[in-house]
């Protein structure tokens, strides 16, 4: 009975002092101030690197819309080889000058979204 008093005793004392070491908190906090940290970093690079995409994309379309794409074809007469006189096929000929008009680039400026808690924005589509 005294060895089982003894053991038992050896276990509140090695429990009072883990108890009263607190280490495990400490650890923890550590990790909680670490993911934490980490979360914040990665949040902030994926959005930057959003950014850069969509000002990519941007200049793309942008030197997509610098292609001139005016053309201009003769017309086309098809004759029968045989006799020389008589038509098979005629086609008009066709132009297309691309103009000042034709090459304006809109370039939307980043807004928000419009959130519920900044309050509702107007998109121009609905009429409201």
């Amino acid at each position: 009975m005294t060895r089982y008093l003894y053991a038992l005793k050896q276990q509140l004392i090695q429990l009072r002092t883990r108890l009263a070491s607190e280490n495990d908190g400490v650890l923890s906090f550590e990790w909680v101030l670490l993911l934490t940290l980490l979360t914040i970093g990665i949040v902030s690079g994926v959005t930057a690197a959003r950014d850069a995409i969509i000002d990519e994309l941007g200049d793309v379309a942008e030197a997509a819309q610098g292609f001139d794409q005016s053309y201009s074809l003769a017309a086309v007469t098809v004759v029968d080889p045989d006799d020389g006189m008589t038509v098979i096929f005629r086609a008009a000929a066709s132009s297309f000058q691309e103009g000042p008009e034709d090459t304006v680039v809109i370039d939307c400026g980043r807004t928000s979204l419009g959130s519920p808690d900044q309050g509702r924005q107007d998109d121009g589509l609905d009429g409201g």
